[in-house]
């Protein structure tokens, strides 16, 4: 169930729909949303035109005041509120509602570097055959504080068996909408399914069915990492991954690396 708070007066169709989702952030809410208007203002330098498309799931009076009135979002954006209590519902809704052939997975509380919106839609237009696009940096900073690169399948340096037993990519990623509207994210519901990281089911789904995931040069994410949320929350209670077609076919990834024709 959804409602829409902003109706939609675009004067360009834009070519970029950022999905950027909401619960509890509050003031952090506010900081996220500098940032995407320090990232949009560089798109449109270049002549992209970014919309908005924020999502508030069971989001409290505060971070919803704070969506709603900021002056990072203009008449043209939406804003839905919707009642899943599930981050992957929440995006699929948004992704529905993007107007833009490009999407960009963004989470609330979080920070990416000013050109992502810019290299990550000249990485996915100019690839070959489809593609997911991540940032080539994870800065984490909060109660984490490290620097990770992250793989990219066209390097060929990463044995996509490890994708078994390990998560290797982040939540920040950008590419087709028609990618994520024939592979919608799948719900969790942990508390009462056990099931967890539906980052983790999305990209080994994606991999399964072809489509690469690479990186976007000279780009970060800055992840907000917190003493308790989600992701803690899913460890501590042992979440597993959902079924999907990539556990369905293991010897296919055994002694597979991957290359830029696609997957082994």
């Amino acid at each position: 169930m959804e409602k829409s708070l902003n109706r939609i007066n675009r004067p360009t169709d834009p070519t970029v729909s950022a999905i950027m989702t909401f619960h509890g952030e509050k003031v952090l809410a506010n900081f996220a949303l500098r940032g995407f208007a320090r990232m949009r203002e560089a798109a449109e330098a270049t002549g992209i035109c970014i919309e908005l498309v924020a999502v508030l799931d069971c989001a409290d009076d505060e971070t919803t005041r704070i969506v709603t009135e900021h002056p990072a979002v203009r008449q043209s954006d939406q804003i839905i509120e919707v009642k899943n209590g599930d981050l992957a519902s929440s995006r699929n809704d948004g992704i529905r509602r993007a107007k833009a052939p490009y999407v960009a997975i963004l989470d609330g509380d979080d920070y990416y570097s000013k050109d992502w919106f810019v290299s990550a839609l000249k990485t996915a237009s100019t690839a070959r055959g489809k593609v997911i696009v991540h940032p080539e940096l994870t800065i984490s900073f909060g109660a984490v504080h490290c620097v990770a690169e992250t793989y990219d399948m066209d390097s060929g340096n990463y044995p996509l068996a490890g994708c078994m037993m390990a998560h290797p990519w982040v939540s920040c990623s950008f590419g087709s909408r028609d990618v994520y509207l024939n592979h919608p994210y799948q719900p969790t519901h942990l508390r009462a399914t056990g099931f967890g990281y539906e980052d983790w089911h999305w990209n080994l789904e994606t991999i399964a069915h072809g489509i690469r995931h690479v990186t976007a040069p000279r780009t970060a994410l800055y992840y907000r990492r917190k003493a308790s949320s989600m992701v803690t929350e899913m460890a501590q209670n042992g979440a597993t991954v959902r079924p999907s077609l990539f556990f369905d076919e293991p010897e296919k990834w055994q002694d597979g690396f991957c290359r830029k024709d696609g997957v082994n």
